[in-house]
């Protein structure tokens, strides 16, 4: 009896192969694999979503074409953002690497002291943590872009707002994004926006004498 299990199963796993290949959905059931990033999803699904719009609709200027190239403005930017985050994101872990192995490396070579006396200096051990310190900030500041972007993908996806204020939504939010590198997302701290805010509260308004 157990020797009819295994061709069993193997039969199983066909009639399951089979199922899936004639499935209607074959375009959308092509663009799922693992192997992409979020981005690289979403602007593939834009596309199919696109090409199976009705035939009549589609003309110049129809509200998919213009969603589509939307996301394709944004997957572009995120594709950019996934390379610069990718650098930093190797250059930081390095830099990291070498600031927590410096100190031994000055008993490694203690026999090269006198040669390479740097190894024991206080200002080029300071300077390589200070360059690990910025390729942190680098990779946290394009890894948030990046982030952000895909989310902006997400929202023109599966939004059901019209295209017009759709657009307008999220041309705004891409020129925060766009501002350029700073250390506000690297260093800031809710504490110190909680008390931004109690500094801008507006003061109580004044109380007359007779009220």
């Amino acid at each position: 009896m157990p020797k009819f299990i295994l061709p069993c199963l193997l039969l199983m796993l066909l009639l399951a192969g089979c199922a899936s290949e004639n499935c209607d959905n074959r375009e959308l059931i092509g663009i799922l694999s693992p192997n992409q990033s979020s981005a690289g999803l979403l602007m593939n699904y834009a596309k199919i979503s696109a090409c199976r719009a009705d035939t009549v609709q589609l003309k110049a200027g129809s509200d998919e074409e213009k969603k589509l190239i939307l996301i394709y403005d944004l997957y572009i930017k995120a594709r950019s953002y996934k390379a610069w985050n990718s650098l930093f994101f190797g250059l930081s872990v390095t830099a990291a690497i070498a600031v927590f192995l410096w100190p031994a490396l000055g008993v490694i070579f203690k026999s090269r002291e006198q040669h390479w006396p740097w190894l024991q200096s206080p200002i080029m051990q300071t300077t390589v943590t200070g360059i690990a310190a910025l390729m942190f900030a680098f990779y946290s500041q394009y890894k948030t872009k990046q982030t952000q972007t895909e989310n902006l993908m997400r929202t023109a996806t599966y939004s059901s707002m019209a295209l017009e204020p759709l657009s307008r939504k999220i041309i705004a939010d891409m020129s925060s994004i766009d501002e350029g590198f700073n250390f506000n997302n690297v260093f800031d701290h809710p504490d110190s926006k909680s008390n931004t805010a109690e500094k801008t509260e507006p003061a109580p308004p004044p109380v007359s004498p007779g009220g």
